[in-house]
């Protein structure tokens, strides 16, 4: 398998979106709407997907693919795992925090994935052995101590992190500075990319694939470590992900217990 022939594939397929990305944010934000889920959805979430899906399917007729919106469209291992827009709801509120992503999995393993940032035009791509790159530059985790560590943190409504106000107040008092963004997408691109040092997040119900697989790559192949705080693998277990250069990432576990 050619992954980085893929990578080509799907870094094109996600960066001819972004005429229709930017169409959509120049008009005024129309009345949100919700999944029974309760996360958010818009047209361009499906425009988006309706779109992409014939696009990563043409790279091979043998994989499968799943969308965010729509499901299976056709079943298969490995199958692509798309999501059209990671951060819906800031798109919905026109908050350009948002991203484009997918990843290729075999199993629970990732081989392909990349993060696209539309309204920045920024991709950060990813093949399994072949490293993390964006703009044609290697990318690589950052290797600071915890206590100037900058950490970006995921806060569902249910799950520990959101219940337990002293995990958080002695992460706030470990490291340098927490911020929220409200795109995993982006969350762990940032990682990959040294934006910031690591990420830390956890919830009740399990994370889909889609969620989770793209920036786990990129924060791999960036040279960083990523478990489900436990010593497993977050791809397996899907609730808890803890991602960083070595001593954050124990820093970031312990907390968790």
């Amino acid at each position: 398998m050619d992954l980085k022939r893929l990578a080509a594939g799907l870094e094109a397929a996600l960066r001819a979106i972004r005429p229709r990305v930017l169409a959509a944010y120049r008009q005024p934000a129309a009345p949100e709407e919700f999944k029974a889920d309760g996360t958010a959805v818009t047209a361009l979430d499906r425009e988006l997907e309706a779109v992409l899906a014939p696009a990563l399917l043409a790279l091979d007729p043998a994989f499968g693919l799943r969308g965010e919106e729509g499901g299976w469209l056709r079943e298969g291992d490995p199958a692509w795992h798309l999501d059209p827009l990671d951060g819906t709801a800031n798109f919905a509120r026109r908050l350009g925090l948002f991203a484009s992503q997918a990843v290729l999995m075999e199993g629970v393993v990732p081989l392909v994935a990349a993060v696209y940032e539309p309204l920045a035009d920024t991709l950060a791509l990813a093949w399994r052995g072949g490293g993390a790159w964006s703009a044609g530059h290697r990318l690589a985790v950052p290797r600071r101590a915890p206590a100037a560590c900058m950490v970006h943190l995921d806060i569902p409504e249910e799950g520990p992190l959101a219940e337990a106000g002293d995990l958080l107040a002695r992460l706030r008092r470990g490291v340098y500075k927490v911020r929220a963004l409200g795109s995993m997408g982006l969350h762990l691109r940032d990682v990959a990319a040294g934006r910031v040092d690591g990420f830390l997040g956890a919830r009740a119900d399990p994370c889909p694939l889609h969620d989770l697989g793209p920036g786990i790559l990129l924060v791999r192949e960036a040279g960083g470590r990523v478990s489900d705080g436990a010593g497993g693998d977050p791809l397996v277990s899907r609730r808890r992900v803890v991602a960083g250069g070595p001593a954050l990432h124990d820093f970031l576990a312990a907390l968790l217990g």
